[in-house]
């Protein structure tokens, strides 16, 4: 669906053309080709429903990603209602990995509205019909963050995948939670946004 893998080629000048007006095709061949290839990206998708689909530029860890949104502008997503590991953190490379892998199809729907204290938006990641937020959970790769609104279905999910053994539930000890990794392990002021 995604058009990213589209490629274009220069169409081949017309046959008998004069060494100059052969020149003159390609470079014009060439802008006009250039010019479709950086068009491309700022095309808006939308989902089978019409909904807007933003494209993933880049997975930072397992619950914070960048995606440029329908009118082509960037926005950093923290998803919603889960915390996943620290980079440095055991398991934290494998959540963004897991993150990055279902993000492979390179367009989600995002849901959310409000802001968090860092500027980013949060938000709940669609593929389809599949809410990412609840896959990583359900998969181990995170746990359910609910703060003042619990989420049923997340808090659900996490009990699923500790009773499993799934993801980062699997190892010998309990995992420490991204919130005291943070504590134990602070960045400088100017990096504290995750």
């Amino acid at each position: 669906m995604t058009r990213r893998s589209a490629r274009f080629r220069l169409p081949p000048p017309p046959r008998g053309l004069s060494p100059r007006a052969r020149t003159l095709y390609l470079l014009v061949a060439a802008v006009v080709s250039g010019i479709a290839t950086l068009s491309i990206p700022m095309c808006p998708l939308a989902d089978s429903t019409g909904r807007p689909l933003w494209r993933v530029e880049t997975v930072h860890d397992g619950d914070t990603v960048t995606c440029l949104d329908e009118h082509g502008q960037p926005k950093r997503i923290r998803l919603l209602g889960i915390d996943a590991p620290e980079h440095g953190q055991p398991y934290g490379d494998a959540a963004r990995r897991a993150l990055a892998h279902k993000l492979n199809a390179g367009v989600v729907r995002v849901d959310g509205d409000a802001i968090d204290q860092y500027g980013r938006l949060l938000g709940t990641l669609w593929l389809d019909d599949r809410n990412l937020n609840q896959e990583l959970v359900a998969e181990g790769w995170a746990w359910a963050f609910g703060g003042f609104a619990p989420d049923e279905f997340l808090e659900a999910a996490e009990s699923d995948a500790r009773a499993d053994r799934r993801g980062l539930w699997g190892g010998g000890e309990p995992p420490v939670s991204p919130r005291d990794w943070r504590a134990a392990h602070p960045r400088s002021q100017g990096s504290q946004q995750r």
